[in-house]
Order: structure tokens, then sequence, then C-alpha cells
């Protein structure tokens, strides 16, 4: 036990309130070891052994098993110092290249909580040029195994003509480099007719589409309508309902509910449409806490604890009617295209960023503060590390995530946010307790749990 004597628990540990396991009539606890983003049962007297530190009374085999999730770390470990170098490790060795393009800066519609200001602005042909020219480069570097691109917006859809002028000449710079490509794009989803969609998954190999409905109708319109001020949900659903019944598209859809004060009550009745729309085995759903963008819309968001608190009751009804439910968060090892080299955001203009969240906005400024360049001068690395620098300014001290728990499986959230002064923690900082004992609840396989001898 001599080396069990060296060892401490962990910082990064979630427990979760003790429960009688029925199985064995035995008191335990799930731990979620978040270094390894391992959930564990333990037997509660192992558990308030390992928590005081008591080791000596443990089995080899259960510390050897606390060790290798890393529950258990050696005692004189910076924890903190470990997990941002793997962070760094893995924005540095990233060898998907990802690409975010935006080929228009129109948008159909009018919602009350976007920042970006619209035009009718659509990415040229030159500038188109010279983007691909730059992810060529990128590519003949010889690091990167994959091409992913983001089609993104205001709303891509509007710039179609773009995306058929750059999608087969991305795909053929992955095959030229032996690179595997996909796409993903995210859309309103008045546009979204059946051969548009066909279109988008034949010709564009767009894998993963995303939408957004703020709820039932009424509260949707008064939150997602056109510029004109005309109600969008009956049309968006009917594209969304649709494309989900073509069983001859692969794709991945995903249907976000952004949600505030306004909009909470709206999640539980929209899930129960879809749930009626016989859909729930075709679509991941999930809730989006609406933020700045920007502006201020932050402002009318729900306090985080009442987010968390209404989120476990949205899982448990989800399950309830059939939805895949993922509670237990996974590891993030690279928080986003921030901290990654050579990812690159390009805007209709031929701006680039390193930030999904920060084209169009006027509140950023003209030139945009955010910009780290242009297609026609090339990046500026010096400007990458506004945001680019996350890790450094954690490991200073900047922000509260060098003391929390999560870390590993949130990997610091937005870097954007916290540069503004915006907390943006994921909800699972404060609920994760509950969601450990709902994953439990729910079923066994739901989530991967292992379970320590006594």
């Amino acid at each position: 036990m001599g080396a069990a004597m060296s060892l401490r628990l962990s910082a990064y540990h979630v427990a979760s309130q003790a429960f009688l396991d029925e199985d064995d009539s035995v008191i335990k606890r799930l731990v979620f070891a978040t270094r390894t983003a391992t959930v564990i049962i333990i037997p509660e007297k192992c558990w308030i052994a390992t928590r005081n530190g008591n080791l000596a009374v443990l089995p080899e085999s259960v510390v050897a098993e606390l060790c290798e999730i890393e529950l258990l770390v050696p005692a004189d470990t910076d924890e903190l110092a470990t997990v941002l170098a793997r962070q760094r490790a893995a924005s540095a060795t990233d060898d998907r290249l990802t690409l975010v393009v935006q080929p228009t800066a129109a948008c159909q519609l009018a919602c009350g909580y976007c920042g970006q200001e619209h035009s009718h602005t659509h990415l040229s042909e030159a500038h188109q040029d010279l983007f691909l020219d730059s992810a060529r480069r990128s590519l003949a570097t010889g690091r990167y195994r994959a091409l992913g691109i983001g089609w993104f917006g205001a709303e891509p859809l509007a710039g179609l003509r773009a995306m058929r002028r750059m999608s087969p000449r991305l795909q053929a710079l992955a095959a030229e480099f032996g690179c595997d490509y996909t796409s993903s794009i995210t859309t309103n989803g008045l546009s979204l007719t059946d051969d548009t969609a066909t279109e988008l998954v034949k010709t564009h190999a767009v894998r993963s589409l995303t939408v957004s409905l703020d709820g039932l109708r009424d509260a949707h319109d008064a939150r997602r309508p056109t510029k004109a001020g005309k109600p969008t949900f009956e049309r968006i659903l009917a594209n969304l309902l649709r494309l989900c019944r073509r069983a001859d598209l692969d794709l991945d859809i995903d249907v976000r509910a952004n949600v505030d004060r306004r909009n909470a009550d709206q999640v539980v009745p929209l899930l129960r449409l879809l749930a009626a729309a016989r859909v729930q085995d075709r679509i991941r759903f999930y809730v989006a806490p609406v933020h700045s963008w920007g502006n201020e819309a932050h402002e009318r968001s729900l306090p985080p604890e009442e987010f968390a608190n209404a989120e476990i009751a949205w899982f448990a009804e989800m399950a309830r009617l059939g939805f895949r439910v993922s509670v237990v968060p996974e590891l993030t090892p690279v928080v986003c295209i921030a901290v990654k080299p050579d990812s690159a955001v390009v805007d209709a203009t031929g701006a680039l960023y390193n930030c999904t969240e920060v084209s169009y906005v006027p509140a950023y400024g003209t030139p945009n503060r955010f910009s780290v360049g242009h297609v026609e001068t090339g990046t500026d690395r010096t400007a990458r590390q506004i945001l680019g620098d996350f890790h450094d300014r954690v490991a200073a001290g900047a922000y509260s995530c060098g003391t929390c728990r999560m870390l590993p499986v949130c990997g610091g959230a937005c870097p954007k946010q916290w540069l503004e002064g915006r907390a943006p923690c994921p909800s699972a900082k404060l609920n994760i307790e509950d969601r450990l004992l709902l994953g439990y609840a729910l079923s066994r396989g739901n989530i991967h749990v292992q379970e320590a001898a006594a």
C-alpha cells in the first residue's frame, strides 16, 4: 500500500448522492472522473475511504482501477497543468482541418436575439478561389488526415450558388491530399426543400444538419419571423418532418430550441409535437440558452440555476417520449476552432475569423475587432491570439476555469464570452449530480459505467 499512500483524490471529480442499489442492497455512489469522462459506481464505504485519503484499506485492484480512470492521481501532480497540456496538445495535433464558410451575409429571418446585420453580400468567386488556395496550403503541409467544412450563416442556403461552386473543389482538394471529407450545415430550414436536401447530401456530402425551432407555432413565430414579419414555423416544421422521413439520405439531424425566459415553457410542448410526428428516433434534440451575440440577448436568459433545473426535467421528458438522451458530458480536448492554428471562418466579404459568432456583428466595430485577416492578405497570427491564447489565460488564472472540476469535459466553453466578461459555463456544471443519477435511473446501459469492486 506504499504506492497508494502517494496518491490523492483528483480535484476533477463529481460524486452523486448516495443511493441503495436494489440488486445487492449496498449503498453506492456514482462518481464522475472528469479527467477521463468516466462514470464509476463505487460502494459507499470505498468512496468514504477514497475521499478521506484512507487508501490503505482499499483492495489493490480498486486502487489500480481508480488510478486508471484518473480518479486517483499522484499526490504531487499539478492537475491543471496536466489538463491544459493535454488540451494544448490536442489542438496542436488535431489532424482534421476545420473550415467554416459563410457564403452569404443574407438571411430571411429577423430573430429577436440575433446580433448579426444582414445584407445581400455574397462571397465572390475571386474570394472563393483565394480561400481555396489557403485550404490547399494547409493540406499540403501533410499534417491533416481529414477536411471538415461547416456551412454557416447568416443563412447558408441563401448562398447556394457559392456552395455549388466551392463544394466540389473542396471535395477534390481532400481527395488530392488523401483526406477524408465531411461537411455540416446550420440552416434556418426555410429553404430546406426535398430537392435542396437531396443536393446537400448527394452533391455537397453534408452529413450533419442543424435547424432551430423555438417552441410551438405562436412562440416560434414571435421569435423567428421573416424580415417582413411573416410566420415561419409551419414551413420549417414541414420541411424538417419531410427530411426526417427520407430513408434515402444518410444524415444526422439536430433540432435546437433556443431558450430564454419567454419560451422556456415551450420545450415540453415542442418535444411532444415532434414525438407525435414519430421523428424522435431520427433527430437529436437539444436546448441552448440564448446568449449574447454582440448584443444584450443574454439579459433575457434564464438564470443559470433555473435553466439547469429545468434541463433535468426536459431530459426526463425526452426519455419518456423515446428521444435519444445523452446526459453525461464527454471529454472536450479542443474547446473550439479558436485554438486550432489553421482553422478559419470566412465571411461573405472575404474576412477571416477564428470564431463563428463575430462576423456581421456591428457591435464589434469596423473593422471587426475579432477579424484575424482577409483572404486577400492572409492570416495575422497575432490577431488569432486574441482568442487563441485561451489556454494561457486559464493557466494565468484570468478565468475561473482553472479551479473548475468540469474543465476536462467542457474545455472552457467559449473563449469569446470569457474575453467579454461573461462566464459561459455549461449547464452541466450546475446539474451534473442530477445528470448522473438520471442517467443511471434511465438505463444502466445508457452511459458508460464501470463498477468498482467492493
